[in-house]
């Protein structure tokens, strides 16, 4: 078994609950699509595959304890729907790119400054124990699409 997986069902059972066919179905789709940001609807359609009893709410309950365990991450991105991830360790700090044209989505590693952190804990008084940054521009192909037609357009003389 997958250390990660591993790891994530003992932490269910260590904080005693029980590791329930449909969290272990829901962990599983997490599990396998790491590299993807997931709808509680994506999730839902394929934990039904693994486990065909589940039902949307018990989807809905499962990712409220998984939040509530920290063995997941959940972010909002353009279109307000709510997406889920698995947390590789419990300081999994990464970043999301997001593009305003297309919405391609990219992850980048990376730990904000301590020093950003402490200057912004000393001016607002909030102690900060986690965070999730998302920067919205453009990607590199729709800039060179944008610069493609621009030449033309100036080529044209318009």
């Amino acid at each position: 078994m997958n250390p990660l997986l591993h790891s994530c069902y003992k932490k269910i059972e260590n904080q005693n609950f029980r590791l329930t066919p449909q969290r272990e179905a829901v962990l599983k789709v997490l599990f396998q699509e790491k590299d993807r940001h997931l709808t509680s609807y994506d999730l839902y359609n394929k934990a039904k595959k693994i486990c065909p009893e589940i039902g949307l709410a018990t989807v809905y309950r499962t990712l409220e304890l998984l939040l509530k365990l920290d063995l997941i991450s959940d972010v909002k991105f353009d279109k307000g729907l709510t997406h889920y991830e698995l947390r590789d360790t419990e300081d999994d700090n990464h970043h999301h790119l997001i593009c305003k044209k297309c919405g391609q989505q990219l992850e980048i590693d990376g730990i904000i400054p301590e020093k950003l952190l402490d200057l912004i804990s000393s001016e607002t008084g909030f102690h900060i124990i986690d965070y999730n940054c998302l920067f919205y521009g453009y990607c590199e192909q729709c800039r060179n699409k944008t610069n493609t037609v621009n030449k033309l357009m100036a080529e044209l003389g318009e």
